[in-house]
């Protein structure tokens, strides 16, 4: 029989389960809807049970259309943090990325020193990228569920648990901690650190890298999801990470954007010379590491449009169409995109939308369009961070994800980016990334550097910039949205409800 390698992309808001043959041709593809549960204002948690019976319902799906697979490898939103009992078994929901309700522990322990804190850590102090400051929350204001936890861990770990029984951790969202040093050769957890947010080393689960086999598929599991046993495991890695080895992204300042629900421009570094204002991680190649500039809910805007404000307009394309007719710059209208605080660039948990500049005069479509556009200009701050730092400035910038196709947000990065934008002809370039890995952990490939290891292919076809009377335009508008976040933070915080301890 043919080999099928199997790609599960775990998202904050859809679980993928993706088919592949060892070209990297897409047999078949199926996805369930994630719901993200949000009780109290700064809280993001996802149901750890219902999580798994849709994937269980995904993998079953799959089954039926393809058959028997040779591997499995794992794709996840990170960091999603994740506590566990003595039998394994999760004490409460999961902490996702969006999260913000451990920032007042990060300010607590880090104090007011972000820059020797990154200077020991490789990264500034957030609960983006220390997912230990979620781990004292718990101890702090849960302290009876505290007792009772043994291990600790992330959803590519916790999914690859339920396959294998093995529990492990990959540097990639290990990087996420706040419990190594990413400067580091070699990951490792680092006992000052460690001991700096009161973590017991025991919790910690060991550190394997993402191509590795973990184990194999259990008959149990494989019973109640097809997958058939003895499948190999890879533990995979954080999605992002995925995405950029199906590029194969391993050179020195090459970078490209990655949209979902949140939305990242990704650059790869051969020296851990990072960017405070950037997420800095291991790789999944040794000895190269990834510098995300993230926004929190790049694509989340857009989600938000149509389930809490316009529930009518069903699509992202019907959205499109509304933005359409409107003109650049939105009629005078600014959107800031701080649905759930924000991460790159201005790094505010408490941060908050707004629409600023409305007027009568405004309709939906000039508001629709003030969201495509307020998106991108928090992009370019990521882009021009990196050039500050660098002297990186990307002439083109190739997309990935569901919404890199939209060809009118397309046209308005190229506009507002200055650059040429391209896309991927397959959209789902982190449930390949996992693919590949399991199909590395199975023995089908030798290793990362394998020739033979198919990657994401470009589209020829890219998108320039318009004509320069869009410039002035957007120049303006970008100005002004830089002096906004400033002159409105004091007032946003204020607006906010602290979450419940």
């Amino acid at each position: 029989m043919p080999e099928v390698f199997l790609g599960i992309d775990a998202g904050t808001s859809a679980i993928k389960v993706c088919a592949f043959d060892p070209a990297g041709g897409l047999l078949k593809k199926v996805q369930r809807v994630v719901p993200v549960i949000t009780p109290y204002p700064l809280w993001a948690e996802i149901d750890l049970e219902r999580y798994w019976e849709l994937l269980v319902e995904a993998l079953q799906e799959i089954g039926a259309h393809i058959g028997a697979v040779s591997s499995v490898g794992l794709s996840t939103t990170c960091p999603t943090t994740i506590l566990l009992d003595k039998d394994h078994q999760p004490l409460r929901h999961a902490m996702v990325y969006l999260d913000g309700r451990a920032d007042g522990v990060v300010r607590s322990v880090v104090g007011q020193d972000m820059v020797a804190f990154q200077g020991r850590s490789g990264n500034r102090a957030s609960t983006s990228t220390c997912w230990a400051a979620n781990l004292l929350w718990v101890k702090q204001n849960e302290p009876e569920l505290w007792k009772n936890v043994r291990h600790v861990c992330m959803l590519n770990s916790y999914i690859a648990l339920r396959l294998t029984g093995k529990l492990a951790i990959d540097p990639t969202q290990a990087s996420y901690s706040g419990l190594m040093d990413v400067t580091q050769l070699t990951p490792q957890w680092h006992p000052d650190l460690v001991d700096l947010w009161q973590i017991p080393p025991r919790l910690l689960p060991p550190i394997r890298q993402g191509s590795e086999c973990l184990g194999s598929v259990g008959k149990a599991v494989s019973g109640v999801t097809g997958i058939p046993a003895g499948a190999a495991v890879a533990l995979g890695v954080a999605d992002t990470a995925a995405a950029a080895f199906a590029m194969q992204l391993k050179d020195n300042g090459q970078a490209f954007e990655s949209v979902g629900t949140s939305g990242v421009i990704t650059f790869c570094m051969d020296q851990p010379d990072f960017e405070a204002g950037f997420l800095n991680r291991h790789h999944v190649y040794p000895q190269r590491w990834l510098a995300h500039g993230a926004m929190s809910t790049l694509g989340g805007s857009f989600g938000w449009l149509q389930s809490k404000i316009w529930p009518e307009v069903r699509s992202l394309a019907e959205l499109e169409r509304l933005a359409q007719e409107s003109l650049p710059g939105a009629n005078g209208l600014i959107f800031l995109p701080y649905l759930s605080g924000e991460r790159s660039p201005i790094w505010d948990s408490e941060a908050s939308a707004a629409w600023i500049g409305l007027r009568l005069s405004h309709t939906r479509a000039d508001m629709v369009r003030a969201v495509f556009e307020g998106t991108v200009f928090g992009l370019r701050q990521i882009v021009e961070l990196a050039e500050a730092k660098w002297g990186l400035r990307p002439q083109r910038m190739v997309g990935v994800g569901g919404g890199s196709h939209s060809r009118f947000w397309a046209q308005i990065k190229a506009d507002i980016l200055k650059l040429d934008y391209g896309t991927t002809e397959f959209q789902d370039a982190s449930a390949l990334g996992a693919a590949m890995l399991g199909a590395i952990a199975g023995n089908y490939f030798s290793s990362l550097e394998d020739k033979a290891l198919p990657s994401v292919k470009i589209s020829s076809h890219w998108i320039k910039p318009s004509p320069s009377q869009h410039h002035e335009t957007y120049q303006r508008h970008f100005e002004i949205f830089t002096r906004l976040y400033p002159a409105l933070c004091d007032s946003m915080h204020a607006l906010g409800q602290k979450s419940p301890g």
